[in-house]
């Protein structure tokens, strides 16, 4: 047990090292689609069925369930954006993709019963972020010729803005501790507060900084870092011997100010991270098959720099000013889960997301920040290699998503459009005698 804890801290400072290199990552909209990857499996379906250490990061009141464990994994992200413009005056015209399409995200979580009734758990993960990256191609527009002819400090005649090469960078990493208890057999409830940290750049966007109060701090200015926090809340009821019903709720994080862009973000750099609601059911429909049936909603209004309008005749960096306008989101996730042997654990899932988080009247903006995936399809397992240590592993493919719609800042038509893999592997050890059986 010593040992292993031992080796449990020597991972939480490389996961924590780790995730503070690492890059953004989003499929719903800003948010992953799931945390640990039994549960990205399923698609992110799970909250009235905890599978292991990573529940911290769905449902806390889950933790009194898995026993003593300790969970690290890593996924490779791949998301494939670009967008199409016809007619346009000042944004290039024709197809652009994005650079950039690789990017590791580890996690990490351990949990110990204290008792037959409570729990407690620690993980670090990354709640998403978003990423995109322009090359400096030449920019043909007459908007942009006419910038530098008449020597306009940020004009280049390159990029999709004619600032050169254009993209932004955002990350989101969550600590979180939990503590657990059961009421009886039947409920349990969990209380995980959150430690949130944010790192974001942007660049080539001065294009735009004439419409901002601050064009000092509107883009170019090298990275940036916000701290903040909130508090998730689960509960799990179980009615039956097979029935469970869960649900979780995480508050908006409440984070300082990106003060390096201040010119950008409404409200002078205001940056905080949209709260979310997921609720569940989950039926051992026979011995070896589980279904689960989740609801995720995403509060995208609960940030003004994030669902204000792209265009609010404010200025960039005003309170109430203009932000990417993004809708709130819903998901339905189905997750099925089959115990193929003693040994092996088999997982899928899918996922529906609706409505499109960027509306068709914001998608000039939205070039930065394309979240247009509207389905998910995953897969996964466990494999027992003996009674203490499971490796765990999961993929998800996201058909390419897009929107359409006039550009707010020009001419033209524009189309947004972006596809993703993603590929995980991960190993869980399980403390004391172990299991018998992969779970």
């Amino acid at each position: 047990m010593r040992k292993g804890l031992r080796f449990a801290v020597s991972a939480i400072a490389l996961t924590f090292a780790a995730g503070l290199a690492g890059e953004a990552l989003a499929t719903e909209g800003m948010f992953q689609h799931a945390y640990g990857l039994r549960h990205k499996a399923l698609a992110g379906a799970g909250v009235a069925s905890a599978e292991d250490a990573t529940a911290i990061s769905l449902n806390p009141a889950g933790l009194v369930d898995v026993g003593d464990q300790f969970n690290m994994g890593i996924s490779f992200f791949m998301p494939f954006r670009k967008y199409e413009a016809t007619g346009t005056g000042f944004i290039q015209p024709g197809t652009h993709k994005s650079d950039k399409n690789f990017f590791p995200a580890p996690t990490l979580a351990y949990v110990r019963q204290l008792d037959s009734e409570s729990a407690i758990g620690f993980s670090i993960f990354g709640n998403g972020g978003m990423n995109t990256s322009y090359d400096a191609f030449p920019n043909t527009t007459g908007g942009c010729t006419a910038a530098v002819l008449g020597g306009a400090p940020w004009a280049t005649g390159t990029g999709p803005f004619c600032n050169g090469k254009a993209g932004v960078d955002l990350m989101q990493m969550f600590v979180s501790a939990a503590y657990a208890r059961k009421f009886g057999d039947r409920l349990s409830i969990g209380i995980a507060p959150i430690f949130a940290m944010q790192r974001f750049k942007a660049y080539g966007l001065n294009g735009f900084a004439g419409l901002s109060q601050d064009p000092a701090n509107f883009s170019g200015r090298g990275y940036d870092w916000s701290f903040g926090g909130g508090v998730r809340f689960g509960i799990t009821y179980k009615p039956t011997d097979r029935l469970s019903i869960g649900a979780s709720y995480q508050t908006k994080m409440w984070m300082s100010k990106f003060d390096k862009y201040a010119g950008l973000f409404e409200n002078n750099g205001d940056f905080d991270i949209a709260g979310n609601l997921q609720v569940g059911l989950a039926y051992q429909l026979t011995d070896d098959l589980k279904v689960m049936l989740d609801y995720r909603r995403i509060f995208y209004s609960d940030v003004d720099a994030i669902s204000n309008s792209s265009i609010t005749g404010l200025q960039f960096g005003a309170s109430g000013g203009p932000g990417f306008g993004w809708r709130n989101t819903n998901t339905v996730k189905l997750g099925l889960e089959y115990q193929y042997s003693d040994d092996l654990v088999l997982r899928a899932g899918y996922a529906y997301i609706w409505p499109n988080p960027v509306k068709g009247t914001d998608v000039s903006i939205n070039i930065i920040a394309p979240g247009v995936i509207r389905h998910e399809i995953t897969g996964g397992g466990t494999w027992r290699m003996n009674a203490n240590n499971d490796i765990d592993f999961a993929f998800m493919v996201a058909p390419q998503g897009s929107q359409t719609g006039a550009n707010n800042y020009d001419s033209g038509i524009t189309k947004l459009k972006m596809y993703q893999l993603e590929f995980s592997v991960g190993w869980t050890y399980n403390f004391g005698a172990g299991s018998t059986r992969a779970r």
